[in-house]
């Protein structure tokens, strides 16, 4: 039987799981010296026997440190130890391993694999892929529902990417047009296979807007009578927001380079004692490597209070390998320049109308991950 000891690590949840998962081990002992909020070794073991559902799993409180650990390696063999995790126990366990000739691991954040400690040659050259769920589980986090659910028809889909690829040159004027669509056809009379019997006034003011020229074919227009192309695209134009998160659901699905990605998401972390649900939206998430990236999605303007909310979401939820991207249709660091600088300051990511423009978004993501992502200078 291969056995596994490892220090619990309060402050990476990725250190917790990433040996386990990764390597062949029947049993593992977390060895933690301050309390623990018990409910963080719920969330470890509902990720691990989510793959692994016989392993065996042992939460140590040390009360005396070299005694209670020597006694685990000197009467196990096979034991391997992980030195990845809390930095005083991670020493006293380093130690411990040497002297009595015990492999010694470490799993290499940077680089995403586990490393012999003495050679330092890769024993694991790519570490167990968590899903979405096991990332946001490890903090406490479920996700509930999705605020609004992704596009599925192909169909559909080809028009929002052409619609938002036409008007990223004046994307906020595209949002203004489409709530006012939406604005006409909730005092209009429906007629049934999602057309709308508008006045002459209404018909006019449509087909008069600069932006009436570059929907595609979201809608026609034949008379007194407007009609969506789909109920789809119609129930999306009662979201204006939902086009962006659909149209880098679609580009980012379509890439391949990518293991996962969540759009709309709703995650609750209320814990069991509270009575009502803490949740909170989060507009996208992409997953590759481990690496989640956190992505708010702003049509036009983006404020000080969109920048801390993402932020706090990756703090919350993710792991050192995560990062907050704010994507924004504007150009954001010559339209507001102070704002970009916050980002920056703070480590959100920022994806703006050039990057859209006069870059491959999945490269922009991808460059997120690699960590080559270079920020535009604020004049």
């Amino acid at each position: 039987m291969n056995k596994l000891l490892t220090v619990y690590d309060n402050y990476e949840p990725l250190n917790n799981v990433a040996s386990v998962l990764s390597l062949d081990v029947d049993e593992v002992f977390f060895a933690y010296h301050h309390d623990v909020d018990s409910r963080y070794f719920l969330y470890i073991e509902k990720v691990i026997r989510k793959y692994k559902k016989n392993i065996k799993l042992n939460f140590m409180h040390l009360v005396n440190d070299e005694y209670q650990l020597r006694s685990i390696i000197e009467y196990n063999e096979n034991v391997i130890v992980d030195v990845g995790g809390a930095k005083y126990l991670s020493l006293v366990l380093f130690d411990l391993a040497r002297k009595n000739g015990r492999e010694i691991i470490y799993y290499d954040d940077e680089e995403n694999n586990i490393k012999d400690y003495k050679t330092h040659s890769i024993i694991c050259p790519k570490v167990f892929n968590l899903t979405i769920e096991d990332v946001i589980n490890l903090k406490g986090g479920e996700i509930v529902s999705y605020m609004h659910q992704s596009v599925q028809d192909e169909d559909s889909k080809q028009t929002i990417r052409r619609i938002v690829e036409m008007n990223l040159e004046h994307y906020p004027a595209f949002i203004h047009f489409i709530s006012r669509i939406n604005s006409f056809i909730n005092n209009a009379d429906y007629l049934g296979n999602n057309k709308y019997r508008l006045s002459d006034d209404v018909i006019r003011k449509i087909e008069s807007d600069e932006i009436y020229d570059y929907i595609d074919d979201l809608f026609v227009i034949e008379g007194n009578e407007l009609e969506f192309k789909n109920r789809v695209l119609k129930e999306l134009v009662s979201v204006s927001g939902t086009f962006l998160e659909n149209y880098l659901h679609i580009v980012v699905g379509e890439s391949g380079y990518f293991d996962d990605m969540k759009m709309s998401v709703v995650v609750d972390f209320a814990d069991e004692n509270c009575e009502y649900p803490v949740r909170c939206e989060i507009d996208s998430l992409i997953l590759k490597d481990n690496h989640l990236l956190f992505v708010s999605c702003k049509s036009s303007k983006a404020d000080t209070g969109a920048l801390n909310e993402i932020y706090v979401h990756n703090k919350k939820f993710g792991n050192s390998l995560s990062k907050p991207v704010l994507c924004v249709c504007e150009e954001l660091d010559r339209k507001y320049p102070s704002i970009y600088a916050k980002g920056k300051e703070l480590g959100v990511y920022l994806i703006d109308r050039s990057s859209f423009l006069e870059k491959d978004i999945n490269e922009e993501f991808l460059s997120i991950i690699e960590g080559t992502y270079e920020y535009d200078r604020v004049i």
